[in-house]
């Protein structure tokens, strides 16, 4: 399955037995994502601190 990548919305792929809580990387952009479900797909952009 894929989600669109909240920063640069790309389609990134999520692996098949990916769980909820996972932090997943884009490939394009790099931007931390944290799945928050499964079905349907989603994930949260993990803002860095400054």
């Amino acid at each position: 399955m894929t989600v669109k990548c909240p920063d640069c919305q790309k389609e990134v792929l999520v692996s098949g037995d990916a769980e909820v809580g996972e932090i997943i990387e884009c490939e394009n952009c790099g931007a931390e994502m944290e799945i928050v479900s499964l079905d349907p797909p989603r994930v949260l952009l993990i803002e860095e601190e400054k």
